[in-house]
C-alpha cells in the first residue's frame, strides 16, 4: 500500500535528507522526496512545576535521566538501563525516569526486560502515560538529560520538545533521529545498540551540562512551526494547481 501510494504521488514528503538518504521506504522514490521537518509545539514549562516533580524524583543530588516514549524492542530501553553499569560509577544516585506506556499489550517487552528492571529498580521510575503536554513540558524541564537509545528512529520528535524545554538530549547515531542533535548542537550522539557508548555519552553531558545550553529561540529558529505550515500549504497549492 506504501508503494502504491508512493507510486502515484507527485511529491513524498521526508522528515529529513539524511532520513530519506537512508530509508528503506524512501530510497525508491528519492527524485520525488521534498524535505519539510516535522510540525513541533510545546507549551514553555511551569519552572515551579518542574521543580516540584524534581523533588520528588530526585534521589539527593543525583541526576535525574529521561526517556519519553514506548517500552519497546525497537526503542531499546534496556540500553538506557543498562548503562546505569557507566553512569554509576560517577553518579551512583542518578534515577531514571520513563515517561510512555510501558506494559505494552502487543508486545512482550516489559515482560522480557523485568531481569534488568528487577536489579536496578531502585532507580527507575515509571510514570505511564502523559497525555497533557503542559505536563511533558514540565517532565522535559524537570530533567538534566533526555536519552533516546532507539535502534531506528525517522526523527524522535521528543528530543525536539525537550530542547525546547530547555533540556540537552543523548541520541543514538540513527539517520534521521541524530538530525536535531546535529542540527542544534544541544546534545551529543552515542552509538547504536552500545550501553557503554550511551552511559559515557550521558555522563559527559551530565557533567558539561551548560556548553548545551541553548535558548527556546534558537531552537525555534532551527524547528520552525509556522515554516513546516507555510511549506506544506506551499506544496499542496502548487500541485493543486497542476491537478
Amino acid at each position: 500500500l506504501y508503494r502504491f501510494a508512493a507510486n502515484r504521488s507527485p511529491v513524498v514528503v521526508g522528515y529529513s535528507q539524511d532520513y530519506a538518504d537512508n530509508s528503506y521506504y524512501l530510497k525508491p522514490f528519492h527524485d520525488k522526496v521534498k524535505v519539510i521537518y516535522p510540525p513541533i509545539t510545546m507549551p514553555e514549562p511551569n519552572l515551579e512545576r518542574a521543580a516540584e516533580r524534581r523533588a520528588q524524583w530526585q534521589d539527593g543530588d543525583g541526576p535525574i535521566i529521561g526517556y519519553a516514549g514506548r517500552f519497546v524492542q525497537e526503542k531499546r530501553p534496556d540500553l538506557l538501563i543498562r548503562s546505569l553499569e557507566v553512569i554509576n560509577q560517577t553518579y551512583p544516585n542518578a534515577r531514571i525516569v520513563f515517561a510512555g506506556q510501558y506494559d505494552i499489550p502487543y508486545e512482550n517487552t516489559w515482560e522480557v526486560y523485568q531481569p534488568i528492571v528487577e536489579q536496578y529498580k531502585d532507580q527507575l521510575i515509571f510514570l505511564g502515560m502523559i497525555t497533557d503536554m503542559q505536563e511533558m513540558a514540565d517532565y522535559f524541564a524537570a530533567l538534566d538529560v533526555l536519552a533516546m537509545t532507539s535502534d531506528t528512529e525517522c526523527f524522535a520528535l521528543v528530543q525536539v520538545e525537550a530542547m525546547l524545554s530547555g533540556t540537552p538530549v543523548v541520541m543514538a547515531n540513527t539517520p534521521g533521529g541524530r538530525v536535531p542533535v546535529q542540527v542544534t548542537g544541544m546534545g551529543e550522539l552515542a552509538q547504536i545498540g552500545d550501553y557503554r557508548s550511551i552511559g559515557e555519552t550521558i555522563v559527559k553531558i551530565l557533567q558539561n551540562r551548560d556548553s548545551y545550553a541553548h535558548t527556546r529561540e534558537q531552537i525555534e529558529d532551527c524547528f520552525s512551526f509556522q515554516e513546516t505550515v507555510d511549506q506544506h500549504e506551499a506544496l499542496y497549492k502548487e500541485h493543486a494547481k497542476r491537478g
